[in-house]
């Protein structure tokens, strides 16, 4: 259940970005609340702010959604020191405003006016792939959860395990991702032959429905991301290292 002022937030968000006539998916820990928790009826890392993706052409257009942010009538949202950041000017809640699309080519890199990098590979076909949800009859796209568990290998990668936000939200996922009847329906054959345990099969469908839904250059960067962390097992903890490579597997049936 989102708290009001959540709510609040999305909808201001909503009314700006659709007055610039962009598309707005929802991602982040704030994504999980809406597609994953409830589904599942478990309950994950709270977040305090929200991340929003929005496919831009170029930088003198993130300006422009910069400026309809902060500059409406009355504003809404102030600006930070960093770029992509505001502040919700009723709640005094956290946004992340990211671009992607056309203003990342030709690899789907963005350099921020500070010197950071950021990774947006994965996001078009997380848009293309995104779940409708409904908020106090407002519509928003929200990344699903194959989608999110990709972001989130990329966010890891990109901070370079600064932080382990990233890894606890992929670990919960993992842990409590599950899909009985997809399991039966699919993986008979290899629930009953032992080449698949239960306890694994929905981990593994996840990392089949990976595959669906990204192109080949995105899934490249993925086993790269998943290699990398089987290389930091000092920082991935036992469970979660069986878990991804569960979800590797699933990558390449």
């Amino acid at each position: 259940m989102l708290e009001s002022r959540d709510k609040k937030v999305l909808a201001d968000l909503k009314e700006v970005i659709d007055s610039l006539e962009l598309p707005m998916l929802i991602v982040g820990a704030g994504a999980r609340l809406l597609v994953f928790d409830k589904q599942h009826n478990v309950s994950g890392r709270s977040t305090r702010d929200w991340d929003i993706a929005i496919p831009v052409t170029s930088w003198p257009n993130f300006q422009m959604v910069r400026d309809r942010m902060t500059q409406g009538v009355p504003p809404r949202f102030s600006a930070t020191q960093i770029s992509h950041k505001f502040i919700h000017i009723e709640t005094k809640t956290e946004v992340d405003i990211v671009p992607f699309g056309a203003i990342g080519e030709p690899d789907q890199q963005i350099e921020w006016s500070d010197g950071n990098q950021m990774n947006v590979m994965g996001l078009e076909e997380a848009l293309c792939s995104a779940t409708t949800k409904l908020i106090d009859d407002l519509e928003f796209q929200v990344v699903d959860t194959p989608a999110f568990v990709v972001l989130k290998l990329f966010a890891w990668s990109d901070r370079r395990g600064r932080t382990s936000k990233d890894l606890d939200d992929i670990d919960f996922i993992l842990k409590h991702y599950s899909d009985d009847q997809r399991v039966y329906e699919e993986l008979a054959e290899e629930l009953a032959t032992g080449r698949l345990e239960y306890l694994e099969a929905a981990i593994y469908l996840l990392g089949q429905d990976i595959r669906s839904i990204f192109r080949a250059e995105t899934l490249h960067q993925v086993d790269l991301v998943l290699d990398q962390l089987m290389l930091e097992a000092n920082n991935v903890p036992d469970l979660l290292a069986e878990r991804l490579q569960i979800l590797k597997q699933g990558l390449h049936k």
